[in-house]
């Protein structure tokens, strides 16, 4: 339920060749020097391996908060504004900065043979500031993916405590992102940096273009949202409970269901396929703009997300049609949830309320099984994890919806064949009757540059040190990779990290 972002990294980069200070002498450098730790620590975490770049995901985001204060030092001096402690600072630019950064969300067309490694220079402070604050908001979205998982599908089932603790905090981070996009969404600073490309091609940055920043705002309200479903979501907990092989509760007692605001969860589901469809038409209207647009995997998942937040929202209207004993009504919406998920025979099998029968049960029963094979082949790539082992399936939560609709679709059958025996309804009449959606987050203001404190500025007065990151002085031979030339036409990079959907 949150996309996994592959983080950019960037070459080296001299504030001191570019420009200088006669008020705090030192900036420059101490600049650099807080650069040159962020970069360090983007290379690291692309090296190592994916089990132990969760854990480095915290060193990054305090090196990105270090640096981000001398950014916004250097722009306030640039721009002639005093500090948050009306303190003056004057900068001189001797030259433009150029700073090279890979962007990861940029997919080329076929015809472009970009090199997956390739970084795009760009021209000015802004091009940088975009950069830093694009991967800021991956960070935060990639430890708000690894706190849901690592405790929703933890080897011991989690109480609600702990869903509790963990999905307010992912919660906080995904609307932090969101700030974030929101920002470099809405200010004229960054309005036009992704076309100050070093580059004879008028070709933009998608990653930074303002629409792409508006979509991946959205995005993050609609993961926010459907985070606050699934705190109290316990028919999704009673089935991470079902699958996993370490929990032994099922010999004691059954998972309890407890009765759930069905009606007011599937609002907030709607309000999350909202956002996300804001999202996906965003990043459409980005890709179809020039040569180059967004990584497909970004929108297959935001795809994917709407429809999961729809069938949710249609299973939690059967579950609320469930509690008021119209069972062959809730059955009804479960069918129109396997619809809007894309299950095979969801909307057609028993819509009139008789049985199927002969040849037409056996092919319904292989589509379903084949399914059912294809999704766990899913979530077996998605993970790559050992045999036996509790895996989340798709980041979108496809895999996890459908088994709750399926599990509940049963016994809801076989209660109304025994039982009650209601008619169901034509699921496509209540699709069309669905009803708005509604927030339960705030929009978050805009997000706002951090500034250096009294004692750092002072600090800035003295003169500089001897220069440790001078031109050339951190380039890593390993390094490999290529900078698009300043002569020739503006190509992107594909992303070589799989996001998984």
């Amino acid at each position: 339920m949150v996309y996994a972002f592959a983080l950019p990294t960037t070459s080296h980069l001299c504030f001191q060749t570019s420009l200088s200070s006669t008020t705090h002498p030192s900036l420059p450098q101490a600049a650099s020097t807080a650069r040159h730790a962020l970069r360090t620590a983007l290379k690291t975490h692309k090296r190592l391996p994916r089990a132990q770049q969760e854990a480095h995901l915290t060193n990054i985001l305090t090196t990105l908060t270090d640096y981000l204060p001398y950014l916004s030092a250097i722009s306030n001096g640039l721009s002639g504004k005093t500090t948050e402690t009306s303190e003056e600072i004057e900068i001189t630019l001797h030259s433009e900065l150029e700073p090279e950064w890979r962007a990861t969300l940029t997919s080329p067309t076929l015809t472009l043979k970009a090199s997956p490694t390739t970084r795009i220079r760009g021209r000015g402070l802004d091009y940088e500031i975009a950069f830093v604050l694009t991967t800021l908001s991956y960070v935060l979205n990639n430890l708000a993916q690894n706190t849901v998982i690592r405790t929703l599908y933890a080897a011991t089932t989690p109480t609600p405590e702990q869903r509790t603790v963990a999905i307010t905090t992912a919660t906080k981070h995904l609307l932090h992102a969101s700030a974030v996009h929101t920002l470099l969404a809405t200010s004229p600073s960054f309005a036009h940096v992704s076309r100050t490309v070093v580059s004879a091609s008028p070709a933009a940055v998608p990653d930074l273009d303002p629409a792409s920043q508006a979509a991946l705002a959205s995005l993050a309200l609609a993961e926010a949202t459907l985070l606050a479903v699934v705190k109290d979501d316990s028919y999704v907990a009673a089935c991470i409970q079902a699958r996993n092989p370490n929990d032994k509760e099922w010999m004691v007692r059954a998972p309890e269901i407890p009765k759930v605001r069905a009606h007011l969860f599937a609002r907030l589901c709607i309000r999350a396929a909202e956002y996300a469809e804001q999202a996906e038409a965003g990043l459409g209207t980005v890709r179809a703009q020039g040569r180059v647009g967004i990584e497909e995997d970004l929108i297959k998942y935001v795809h994917v997300l709407s429809r999961v937040a729809r069938a949710r929202a249609c299973r939690f209207f059967g579950v609320d049609a469930e509690l008021a004993g119209k069972i062959g009504e809730g059955i009804a919406w479960l069918r129109a949830a396997k619809g809007t998920l894309g299950v095979r025979g969801a909307m057609g099998e028993k819509e009139n309320g008789s049985k199927s029968r002969g040849f037409s049960r056996l092919k319904q029963g292989w589509m379903d099984r084949r399914e059912e094979r294809r999704m766990e082949k899913d979530a077996g790539s998605r993970d790559q994890m050992e045999k036996g082992e509790l895996g989340p399936g798709d980041n979108a939560g496809r895999e996890e919806e459908g088994r709750v609709i399926e599990m509940l679709e049963t016994k809801w059958v076989r209660m109304n064949d025994t039982i009650n025996t209601q008619l169901i309804p034509p699921s496509t009449d209540l699709i069309t009757n669905l009803p708005s959606g509604r927030d339960i987050h705030s929009p978050p203001a805009p997000y706002r540059l951090p500034s250096l404190d009294e004692e750092q500025l002072m600090r800035m007065r003295a003169p500089p040190a001897e220069d440790e990151f001078g031109a050339g002085s951190d380039l890593d031979e390993s390094d490999e990779e290529p900078t698009i030339a300043r002569d020739t036409a503006s190509t992107v990079p594909e992303r070589t990290d799989s996001a998984y959907y």
